[in-house]
């Protein structure tokens, strides 16, 4: 009698499991991965000292400190030691509450500039850095008061757009500021907010750089607004015609144009009554 023989599913399951288990592994290679492990591990520890390193040499260490000022310039009857005093103030603040400032990298030359204005030093700075120790400061003479003539009294006006006293006639003699008539005599009330702060900029602008426009037979001589608030000025010259300028452009353009037109003999400055820059891209006169 003929018998039939089936192979155990069993065995076959203990053959596939047997297969399935991993081979253990030998000392030599547990001994190589925890030496890679401890090579990362002091890599990680010399890279984090380096960049500690690097932050206290790029940020803490005296190495890079500013200790030099290079004084170029001048700036008036102001002293170069009040000068030099408010730089190293503004330094010795800190940056982003961490940073010295008088690092290199991290000294803010934005708010040395602040620090001027709010100090009301009479300069303009140019301020760059040389490496490693050296901050170079170019100084020149900066606009502090106007005269503002309102309702036929005179009075002094400041760069932030306030008048803050009046004057008496008599004190204008020999006076090296800019004059502004208000053409629609506007009551003047001190300490207030009165003038259009971009206006007065605009005018200290002009008075401090007109001569840099090499305008042939134009010579400053004051100014005249149509009121506090205008966005436009009147430059009255020594020859007797106006030239109208806005704060909306920018003036170097806007005395291009004008130069260009004069140049090319399009307009004759002893025949004129004024002349309009404020009209982008157009020189209109009359």
């Amino acid at each position: 009698m003929l018998r039939k023989f089936f192979h155990s599913g069993y065995q076959r399951r203990r053959h596939f499991q047997a297969a399935a288990l991993p081979k253990s592994k030998r000392t030599h290679e547990y001994g190589r991965e925890e030496a890679a492990g401890l090579r990362k591990k002091v890599y990680r520890i010399l890279s984090c000292l380096l960049v500690f390193y690097l932050i206290y040499l790029f940020g803490w260490s005296s190495a890079l400190r500013i200790t030099a000022l290079n004084l170029s310039g001048s700036a008036g009857e102001t002293q170069s030691g009040d000068i030099e005093k408010t730089i190293w103030q503004a330094m010795n603040q800190r940056r982003w509450l961490i940073f010295p400032g008088n690092n290199y990298f991290f000294a803010d030359l934005k708010n040395i500039q602040r620090q001027f204005q709010q100090a009301n030093i009479l300069a303009e700075l140019s301020l760059t850095k040389k490496f490693p120790h050296t901050l170079n400061v170019g100084l020149a003479t900066r606009l502090g008061k106007l005269i503002w003539v309102s309702g036929g009294q005179f009075y002094i006006l400041e760069l932030d757009g306030k008048i803050t006293s009046q004057l008496m006639i008599k004190e204008l003699v020999n006076v090296k500021m800019p004059v502004v008539y208000d053409l629609a005599d506007t009551r003047v009330v001190l300490g207030q907010d009165f003038v259009n702060p971009r206006t007065v900029a605009l005018i200290a602008d002009l008075y401090t750089n007109f001569g840099k426009y090499d305008l042939p037979d134009a010579d400053l001589d004051y100014f005249k607004v149509d009121g506090p608030q205008a966005n436009y000025v009147k430059i009255v010259t020594k020859q007797g015609f106006e030239i109208h300028v806005n704060y909306l452009d920018s003036s170097a353009d806007q005395f291009a144009k004008l130069k260009k037109s004069l140049l090319a003999g399009i307009i004759d400055l002893t025949k004129v009554n004024y002349i309009n820059l404020r009209v982008a891209g157009q020189v209109i006169y009359k």
